[in-house]
């Protein structure tokens, strides 16, 4: 019976050892032993949101998702099939708008000028190599009027409905100021949301004030897929490097997607990001793959 028993404690002391060192093995290559949702880790998770004075006001995604880079490359498009469709949505007839890039000359070689002479104002276009384009005007009677968050955001929807080259772009969120409104939308691709490509619309009530589209043109997604860093994690890592200036905020999303900076390049990857955005307009990016914040 003592043989009997001294194995049976031998093999449970072997079976605890091999947990131990996993257990290590696994925190060494940035992974979490332990599943969002139970209580070591949430404890971890509250006790860093409460030193960084966060509260989240959504509930964390589902990890296990495996995808690779996105590749693209800066979108090009036709003068006139960047500028017609603007007009058209504005409801400007085409011959009242004109080219005065030699009146009004661009800050850089690279940019043209339109701008359209109109009743209320004039819109000005510029065109940007390497995939921007952005409308100011300068309206006499700009909107005072109160209007329903419902009926700016439907006038900014037909807006974008109207141009072709925005057809791939979704509401994503909103900031509202005392004399204007800003709708801040996402590119798509493959319902993974692009966040290096965004468009801005400037709403005063019904009336748009301007935009400004940063684009890029897909090609499609890197052969070697990986695993994503769990959101649980990402949301650890963020809480490490996150700079908190002592006034109480929330995480108000928290979303995987692809983001980049600017390139000057004819291809370029972009890697996969945990996107965090807090109440205040503040947007944070996590690499889904390393866990680092990206600058």
């Amino acid at each position: 019976m003592e043989l009997s028993r001294a194995k049976t404690l031998l093999i449970a002391a072997f079976f605890l050892l091999n947990l131990f060192l996993f257990y290590h093995i696994w925190e060494e290559k940035g992974e979490s032993l332990f599943p969002y949702g139970q209580q070591t880790e949430l404890s971890q998770l509250e006790s860093a949101l409460e030193e960084a004075k966060l509260e989240m006001a959504i509930g964390l995604p589902r990890g296990g998702i495996r995808i690779g880079h996105l590749v693209v490359e800066p979108w090009e498009i036709e003068r006139s099939k960047a500028v017609y469709p603007v007009w058209d949505a504005l409801g400007i007839e085409r011959e009242a708008a004109s080219d005065v890039l030699a009146e009004q000359p661009a800050q850089a070689e690279e940019e043209r000028v339109i701008i359209s002479r109109h009743g209320t104002g004039d819109y000005k276009l510029v065109l940007r190599e390497g995939g921007a384009v952005s409308l100011n005007s300068a309206l006499e009677n700009p909107s005072e009027e109160d209007v329903a968050w419902e009926e700016m955001e439907k006038a900014a929807q037909d807006f974008v409905d109207g141009i072709p080259y925005m057809a791939d772009f979704e509401l994503d969120y909103m900031q509202r100021g005392q004399e204007w409104t800003v709708l801040n939308y996402r590119q798509v691709y493959d319902h993974f949301p692009l966040y290096a490509g965004y468009l801005q619309v400037f709403m005063n009530g019904l009336d748009l004030t301007g935009f400004y589209l940063y684009r890029l043109e897909p090609v499609g997604f890197a052969e070697q897929a990986r695993e994503v860093v769990p959101p649980s994690t990402a949301l650890l890592r963020f809480l490490e490097v996150y700079a908190a200036d002592g006034r109480q905020k929330a995480i108000v999303d928290f979303s995987l997607g692809y983001y980049s900076q600017e390139y000057d390049a004819e291809r370029w990857e972009i890697p996969p990001v945990w996107r965090i955005r807090l109440n205040n307009g503040e947007l944070y990016y996590i690499n889904a793959f390393t866990g680092n914040l990206e600058r």
